[in-house]
């Protein structure tokens, strides 16, 4: 009769949308946490007067690479240097983490940052290639199939089940990988727990 029937949320959905909301919103403290940490340090670490300086690396990744460098080596940084790019990703990595963190397009947001994270690491050489940067990679791409594109929470609609499970399977294998490398590591305090 005109009547809409639309079906009550059921208590499943609204908390799969409350853990999915805090969820990205951690997301988004870490994305800025590791923007800004690398934005302070940057130029210590791979400026052109740092530790390891990023434009003669990436030059000499050109030279030897030529092409295969997209895929070998993925950055924005082919295109526009690894010079003073290096502040714009950060800059617009801590501007996104804060769109991220207010729900603005939470899926473009979590792409363009891992787009920008992503760029840094290559640059970034030993500096961005520990499990974390890896990890926090892999949690931002996943994350953004996740992400529902209205800034409103609607409460009635499930998060997709393939990106949960894997996301769970994510979050399994850091904790396993994790416990595993403790207990192989030949740590003897790992090895005096375990008696």
């Amino acid at each position: 009769m005109g009547v809409l029937n639309h079906a009550p949320p059921s208590a499943d959905a609204r908390g799969f949308t409350i853990a999915t909301d805090v969820f990205l919103r951690g997301l988004a403290v870490v994305f800025f946490v590791a923007f800004a940490s690398f934005w302070w340090q940057w130029r210590g670490l791979v400026g052109p007067d740092g530790l390891l300086p990023a434009q003669p690396y990436l030059d000499a990744v050109r030279e030897h690479l030529g092409a295969a460098r997209w895929w070998r080596l993925p950055t924005l940084c082919w295109i526009f240097g690894a010079g003073r790019f290096l502040d714009v990703l950060c800059g617009a990595g801590l501007l996104l983490a804060v769109a991220l963190f207010l729900r603005f397009a939470q899926p473009l947001c979590l792409a363009l940052l891992w787009l920008c994270y992503l760029s840094l690491a290559a640059p970034a050489q030993n500096f961005l290639n520990f499990q974390w940067d890896t990890l926090l990679l892999e949690t931002g791409l996943l994350a953004g199939l996740l992400a529902p594109w209205s800034r409103r929470a609607t409460g009635r609609e499930e998060p997709p089940r393939i990106v949960r499970w894997l996301l769970w399977w994510l979050f399994f294998r850091l904790m396993f990988m994790s416990g595993l490398v403790k207990l192989t590591s030949g740590d003897e305090t790992c090895a005096t727990s375990r008696r």
